[in-house]
């Protein structure tokens, strides 16, 4: 059994790939949330491997033990209080007033604090060596977190003695270019989040050049492309995404426009943001909407007092399909956009970062706000009028989707990796060449 550990949207995004191709090449495979704040019942991808038949559940549901009256208070306090808190988020979303939002932060802490003493008390090494023999475990999938987070360091502990390979799948793709694209992330950040698996798996090569100056060794680095933008599942999620926007949500003859935010915390310049927001809402012939970075936590007040819409219960991939535009800070969905032919505006001025669909040509690049307006009268005119070709497009897409090999089967990659991991003993360090080996055996 193949087991991969989700916690939050974002993962989930570049991990269902993965399994949906395990699965459907009929490898077992299985798949644990480890968040009990995240609400798997919602998440169509997630839905959508269960009704293939895939084991998809909460970690601490299937395995729980009850191991006495305690535990089983403990584990009922962090439901309840997670489940207040989100039955309060969910009245006024994103109009609470002061004392709601304070009251759905307290039921979000109390369910945090029952969670970890809970964590604390039950799930350590020897709760997580017992899931390991149950499931017949031949390999382990988290996405980036640290080893600190929920009960990673208790399966990796465990691995470790059962010499079950680790590995660690991307939760997202790297696209600056700039060393200190964010304050928090520092060599020594991501020394500790990935020192302790042993494979990391990462989209393209600026993940790897990131994580060998934080002395991640070599050996435990492979460039695979990314899974979540790949058109194998770009196609297949195109089936099965669940759709909200209809014609009601499209002004005839006007140009639709997707603005994807970048967390705050990416050296943007928020006051510049605000004035982007006035200009978008005055624009005549420009229906804008704007979708909040899904990690920032409450969106921007900037929207609320923008009169712009709100696309935050709105999923990314169905904002692609409705845009006639997309604009873009250092979000990575321009690579779904370019990947569907749509124009991408990126707004230069409004960060500090420099991307690599910047170094590329790959994208229309904006330096104010003046020449933002002009692109979007301009694209009104005609969406093929752009200032960047295809050539640009294919250079990049061929680094970040395809991992810097042309129209490689980037969901293949994946699944004969994870295979040769789980066939070989933990102390043999995979290199490329026992991986085209374990393809030839596989097939």
């Amino acid at each position: 059994m193949y087991l991969f550990f989700v916690r939050h949207f974002n993962d989930i995004d570049h991990t269902v790939p993965v399994v949906w191709k395990m699965h459907k090449e009929n490898y077992p495979v299985a798949v644990y949330c480890m968040n009990p704040r995240y609400d798997i019942s919602e998440d169509y991808r997630l839905r959508f491997l269960q009704q293939l038949g895939v084991t998809v559940n909460y970690l601490h549901n299937e395995f729980d033990q009850n191991r006495g009256r305690l535990h089983k208070l403990l584990s009922t306090l962090t439901h309840a209080s997670y489940g207040r808190e989100k039955r309060l988020a969910s009245l006024k979303p994103g109009t609470a007033d002061a004392s709601s939002r304070l009251l759905i932060t307290f039921f979000a802490l109390l369910g945090t604090l029952f969670y970890k003493i809970t964590r604390l008390l039950y799930y350590n090494k020897t709760w997580a060596h017992s899931i390991l023999v149950q499931t017949g475990a031949q390999a382990i999938c988290f996405d980036y977190v640290m080893p600190r987070r929920y009960v990673v360091s208790s399966f990796l502990k465990a691995a470790r003695e059962m010499c079950i390979p680790t590995v660690s799948l991307p939760h997202g793709v790297m696209l600056y270019t700039n060393k200190n694209s964010k304050p928090k992330s520092t060599r020594r950040r991501r020394r500790a989040k990935f020192a302790r698996f042993d494979y990391i798996l990462v989209p393209n090569r600026l993940r790897k050049e990131l994580l060998l100056e934080a002395g991640i060794p070599e050996n435990k680095i492979f460039v695979l492309g990314s899974a979540r933008y790949c058109k194998e599942w770009l196609q297949q999620n195109s089936r099965i995404l669940p759709r909200s926007l209809g014609a009601a949500q499209s002004d005839s003859g006007k140009l639709k426009v997707v603005f994807m935010q970048s967390k705050p915390q990416c050296r943007i310049d928020l006051q510049r943001m605000a004035t982007t927001f006035d200009v978008l809402a005055h624009l005549a012939d420009i229906q804008t909407m704007v979708k909040p970075h899904t990690r920032s936590g409450d969106h921007n007040r900037q929207l609320d007092e923008s009169h712009l819409l709100d696309a935050s219960t709105i999923l990314t991939a169905e904002l692609c399909e409705w845009a006639d535009v997309l604009l873009v800070v250092g979000s990575s969905v321009v690579t779904e956009a370019l990947m569907q032919g749509k124009p991408a505006l990126y707004l230069k001025y409004l960060h500090k970062n420099t991307t690599l669909f910047e170094e590329l040509g790959a994208c229309w690049l904006i330096t104010d706000e003046v020449e933002l307006q002009r692109a979007l009268r301009k694209l009104h005119k005609d969406k093929q009028d752009l200032p960047y070709g295809e050539k640009n497009v294919a250079a990049y897409l061929k680094e970040v989707v395809y991992g810097g090999s042309s129209n490689k089967d980037v969901l293949g990659s994946y699944l004969q990796f994870i295979v040769a991991c789980g066939s070989r003993p933990r102390q043999k360090v995979i290199t490329p060449a026992s991986v085209c080996a374990g393809k030839r055996q596989a097939g």
